[in-house]
């Protein structure tokens, strides 16, 4: 009796508490610092979304052709991202206001974006957990189910209101179910798989080519061993998934349908950026980039920290190769249901890996996978055989685990202190002279911050002048340029936006290039007087990205010469998504030596020299 009792605790109670306290810790993590930016909505994206849902409203009376009405006020307009995400906060924060009349405006309910971000995080955790147990067993979900807990892109993301937290559980949930039938079959499987597909449509359209593997699981369902539908249910499923899926996406983004025309203009306008067919300062940064090793690497440092992004990737290669060996060997007769994960990860990383435009939460539809991967490929060798008589595999497991939960700790550094634009802020209010002229760059939010309240509102005590970087370089930039220098007092590079991405383009911007060497060289006249800096940070080890070396920029003396207490790891350039928006480094300058107009046209040397005219 006594050992049955131990059998039952050890197979199910211990499970279940350490699945309790994978999401304890994943709710934690999500939660810490969701006021990250005390409402100053840094992230543009999720600024933009906080903007459409504030302009959202059910008509009165509420009729459907009020509803549908292309000019009414349900409409959001905006078809970049999908409307279920701006629709699901418009609703949560209506019935939230009702209690607390603070969050029924915009500076407010951004708590409740953040907020349903993370609860869906947490259940795309959960759903790695499911995932992983029917595929590999319990002990493979739990570990998958830690790793996603502790992933630090899915951490990041969400801390904001964007849709990629909401996008990675649908694509999670159609996964699960579609793995589900591909084991047990089920007509009515159509129904929740659909729906969670057509979700995931309304949350961004990108999804759509999860179609492929909720077809194909409708075939794994008809070629299974044992109890196989038959072939006129398995297409009956799939055309009732289909129709699920269509009508499910219709009540999450009707505008689809009513206002077809704005829908494809915004969807094409989408594809043409990531394909890099509009050129956009945000995304000149990915010119030069490499196709699929790009986001392999920066995935792996940034995204998931090196012991789980490699384990991941050699786990989506083992699994991939299995595939394909029982693929060749079985001819359609017996494939499981890992084919639909493997099949889905080629199909969007071939996509996605391909694209111009690489910022790093287009992963996210994959990242569980790559968690799932990496559990999988750690708990594989640490019961593997002995080599040598050591089981070597055994330290994958431990330097994964470990890894990932250190990487995770030093990157939450990023939310126990106050954001970088504050801090900068709070220092420019209390030095600079008033009055003084600041130059600040067009295409960043400039500092000190204009929506600053309480001790950051002193924008008004100084002038304002942009210097519209990312401009074609002409002779009308040329000549803005030493207008702005020879009158401005202060210079503020806000972030490395501008400065670590058109230097790379030398041939293109040389102009620019030469500007940025020279200031952050500090010739101009300008010496950098201050700058704030946050990085993931533990027991006094530093992980710091380098916006310099990435494209050969000089070090301004400041940065050169401080030397912090601890160990301080240079890990190269960071995608610019993955620093910008909650620890930018401010770099501010002061001018301590005027120099002339005709002074500064040498410094710059051949590349003010045969400059096209510009705009007429």
């Amino acid at each position: 009796m006594r050992s049955r009792r131990i059998k039952i605790l050890t197979e199910q109670a211990l499970p279940a508490l350490a699945l309790v306290i994978i999401t304890a810790t994943a709710l934690f993590l999500r939660f810490y610092g969701i006021d990250w930016d005390q409402g100053y909505f840094f992230h543009p994206d999720e600024r933009q979304v906080y903007y459409v849902t504030d302009a959202l409203a059910l008509p009165q009376p509420l009729t459907l052709s009020a509803l549908l009405d292309p000019e009414g006020t349900w409409n959001p307009n905006f078809f970049a991202y999908g409307s279920l995400p701006m629709y699901l906060l418009r609703l949560v924060t209506d019935v939230a206001k009702r209690a607390f009349p603070a969050y029924g405006v915009r500076y407010a309910n951004y708590i409740l974006g953040r907020g349903l971000s993370a609860l869906f995080d947490v259940g795309t955790v959960l759903l790695v957990y499911v995932l992983g147990r029917r595929l590999y067993g319990r002990a493979t979900g739990l570990l998958a189910a830690a790793l996603s807990a502790l992933a630090v892109l899915h951490i990041q993301l969400s801390h904001f209101y964007t849709v990629d937290t909401l996008l990675a559980f649908f694509v999670l949930a159609v996964l699960v179910g579609a793995v589900r039938l591909a084991q047990r079959g089920g007509f009515w499987s159509a129904l929740p798989i659909g729906a969670a597909l057509g979700a995931a449509m309304g949350t961004k359209v990108s999804a759509a080519p999860l179609a492929v593997i909720v077809a194909l699981a409708w075939l794994l369902a008809a070629r299974r061993q044992t109890h196989a539908l038959s072939w006129h249910l398995a297409l009956s499923g799939c055309v009732l998934s289909g129709v699920v899926t269509l009508g499910v996406f219709a009540f999450c983004e009707p505008f689809a349908f009513v206002d077809w025309g704005a829908f494809v203009v915004g969807v094409a306008r989408e594809s043409l950026m990531v394909q890099g067919g509009i050129d956009w300062p945000y995304t000149r940064q990915y010119i030069g980039t490499l196709p699929y090793l790009y986001l392999f690497w920066q995935t792996s440092k940034w995204s998931l920290g090196l012991p789980l992004g490699l384990a991941g990737f050699a786990g989506a290669i083992w699994v991939t190769v299995r595939q394909v060996r029982r693929l060749i060997a079985s001819r359609l007769g017996d494939l499981g249901a890992e084919l639909l994960l493997v099949s889905w990860f080629l199909l969007y990383f071939g996509l996605v890996g391909g694209f111009h435009t690489k910022f790093l939460r287009y992963m996210l539809p994959v990242i569980p996978l790559l968690c799932l991967w990496g559990a999988h490929l750690s708990l594989s060798l640490w019961q593997g055989r002995r080599v040598a008589g050591a089981r070597w595999g055994r330290v994958v497991l431990p330097l994964v685990l470990a890894g990932t939960g250190l990487y995770a700790a030093a990157f939450m550094n990023i939310y126990r202190h106050e954001h970088t634009w504050v801090r900068a802020t709070e220092w420019i209010c209390a030095h600079y002279k008033r009055d003084a002229t600041i130059m600040v760059e067009s295409w960043d939010d400039p500092l000190p911050l204009w929506q600053g309240q309480g001790n950051l509102r002193c924008m008004g005590n100084y002038h304002f002048q942009f210097f519209e970087a990312h401009d074609e370089d002409t002779q009308d930039k040329l000549d803005m340029l030493l207008t702005l220098l020879v009158s401005s007092d202060y210079v503020g590079l806000s972030s490395n936006r501008l400065y670590n991405s058109l230097p790379r383009l030398p041939e293109r911007f040389p102009l620019t290039t030469r500007y940025y060497q020279l200031l952050l060289g500090e010739q101009l006249g300008f010496e950098l007087v201050h700058y704030e800096e946050t990085h993931p940070a533990l027991f006094g080890v530093t992980m710091a990205d380098d916006t310099f070396s990435n494209p050969d920029l000089p070090v301004p003396a400041l940065l050169a010469s401080v030397t912090s207490a601890g160990l301080r790891l240079n890990l190269g350039r960071a995608d610019e998504s993955f620093t910008v928006y909650d620890h930018p480094k401010p770099l501010l300058f002061a001018k301590t030596r005027a120099l002339s107009r005709e002074e500064l046209l040498a410094l710059l040397g051949d590349a003010a020299q045969g400059l096209p005219a510009g705009a007429e």
